[in-house]
């Protein structure tokens, strides 16, 4: 590393002590797909469709910023704070590894459904399309425009990162949308 990167990366430590919002941004953008790919490695197949890579990264930057914001941690270079969010990671994602293995939503226990549940496989009655599509405006209701879009892009099985380029919006404004579409469909279905 030449002398150059090494003041430019003290400079972006030393903006996140001050916890400067422009140095945090930095830090956001430098780390998180580094983060999201070693979280994804480490996550299970069967556990695939139920979390990904990009999910655990956003929970481990809001425990490191609010847990840094609150002095609990001492960083003094770039490679203390790489080992700390890798540590992060590393915990987060086998903490939701656990509680998706956790009794009623364990993955293991998903079995097909029974026969006298076969109306299920059976293709979608007008009225059902109708009733959906009413369903999905009053979970959009009062939501961002691009809500809608972000929805249909994410029940495709896009991540967050293709939505956010697809759209020209940032990551973080589809995690934000996605979040309050996950507790307003919770809500509106009284999921658990």
């Amino acid at each position: 590393m030449d002398q150059h990167e090494s003041h430019l990366r003290q400079t972006l430590i030393d903006g996140l002590n001050r916890q400067n919002e422009d140095a945090v941004g930095r830090v956001f953008a430098i780390y998180s797909q580094r983060l999201a790919r070693l979280a994804a490695g480490k996550i299970e197949p069967q556990l695939d469709r139920r979390f990904d890579g990009e999910d655990v990264v956003q929970s481990v930057f809001r425990t490191f910023f609010r847990r840094h914001e609150q002095g609990s941690f001492d960083i003094q270079t770039d490679r203390q704070l790489w080992n700390l969010l890798v540590t992060i990671t590393i915990f987060k994602t086998r903490s939701y590894a656990r509680r998706h293995k956790a009794d009623k939503r364990d993955v293991a226990a998903e079995q097909e459904l029974p026969e006298h549940f076969s109306f299920l496989a059976q293709a979608p009655q007008p009225e059902d399309a109708i009733a959906l599509w009413e369903e999905v405006d009053l979970v959009l209701e009062g939501l961002p425009q691009k809500a809608g879009l972000i929805l249909a892009a994410r029940l495709e099985g896009k991540n967050k990162s293709e939505i956010a380029e697809n759209l020209a919006i940032s990551r973080q404004t589809v995690h934000r949308i996605c979040t309050l579409l996950d507790e307003r469909l919770r809500e509106r279905f009284d999921v658990i």
